[in-house]
């Protein structure tokens, strides 16, 4: 079995953002894992990273985080708070973040967490990052709810998309650790709902972690990809234009979800970027879609077209990009 660190954010016990962690700690233990629950506001956890993180002391002129977080890696310089809480980070193999979406972000009582217990040389280095850090082969998972509709954050939708808002958790915090992270499990408007949507949603959520150690992760460019001297990435760009073939018959309705669901896969992976389709009752004649590919070679982003469940009814015309140059 595996050890599993839920870190909650939510200053009400009785908020479903708590219940939502609570039930999380629940059926994970109830398939045999060991459950360590961090509920930052029951400790009192102050976010604030200064030298109250460490009994030594690097340079007691001019406090820079990183030299001190160096110096107390090696000299065993964590205070027994932030010892306790980076050794639960290092021991896990699946880590969870639960916290209501707060001005797109975490709240400061989260961030001042990953502040003060993902110290430098400790937690990661130059090099120890991405799928070389602590957290590679391991997983991890946003727990979230929020104020706003689902709409509000999809595409076209008034706030950025949740893959944006989300991107400095699971890039930033996950993947630049090397946890693969998961897709993330949303309550969305929880406050304005029914109690039969919110019963609903926890057991959503227990079906969810039975598959958490298997299910599909979201795939975000590894460090290798990019050039040790610019840091720019070497992996190609491809735009496909998609139009409808010349002489199609009638494309069948039924397999749009299909294609949808392939499409949302290929960007779970990351081969696909983006993909933008006209509206649905423009002209075939006049019909038009864009498909951006980070791929090694046109040969494999052409393959992966043609996989596509309505790539018999479709054209593909692909065009090399220079990633430097695109906006």
């Amino acid at each position: 079995m595996s050890n599993v660190l839920i870190v909650h954010a939510h200053h009400e016990p009785g908020g479903f953002s708590s219940a939502m962690a609570a039930e999380a700690a629940r059926v994970l233990a109830a398939q045999g894992h060991q459950v360590t629950f961090t509920d930052l506001h029951a400790m009192n956890f102050q976010p604030v990273s200064d030298r109250r993180n460490f009994t030594t002391v690097a340079d007691p002129a001019h406090l820079k985080q990183q030299r001190e977080e160096a110096h107390a890696s090696t000299h065993d310089g964590f205070t027994p708070e932030i010892e306790a809480e980076i050794r639960k980070l290092e021991q896990a193999d699946l880590l969870i973040f639960s916290f209501p979406l707060w001005w797109f972000g975490m709240p400061a009582i989260l961030k001042g967490w990953v502040d003060r217990v993902f110290a430098f040389q400790r937690i990661y280095s130059r090099g120890r990052w991405y799928e070389n850090g602590i957290g590679a082969g391991k997983r991890a998972m946003v727990l979230l709810t929020t104020g706003g509709a689902a709409a509000q954050y999809g595409h076209g939708g008034l706030h950025p998309t949740l893959d944006t808002v989300l991107a400095p958790v699971h890039r930033g915090v996950f993947w630049f650790n090397g946890f693969s992270p998961l897709p993330p499990f949303v309550a969305w408007e929880a406050a304005h709902v029914t109690d039969d949507i919110r019963r609903r949603w926890l057991s959503d959520l227990g079906s969810r972690l039975e598959t958490i150690f298997t299910g599909p992760v979201l795939r975000f460019p590894r460090s290798a990809d990019f050039d040790p001297e610019t840091a720019l990435d070497t992996v190609p760009r491809f735009m496909v234009t998609v139009r409808h073939a010349s002489t199609p018959d009638d494309a069948p309705a039924g397999k749009i979800p299909a294609e949808t669901s392939a499409l949302h896969s290929l960007l779970s992976e990351g081969k696909l970027i983006s993909a933008q389709f006209p509206p649905k009752d423009t002209a075939p004649s006049d019909w038009r879609g864009f498909l951006l590919f980070r791929e090694r070679d046109a040969e494999s982003v052409l393959a992966l077209c043609r996989n596509l469940p309505l790539a018999p009814w479709l054209d593909f015309e692909i065009t090399p990009i220079e990633a430097s140059l695109a906006l």
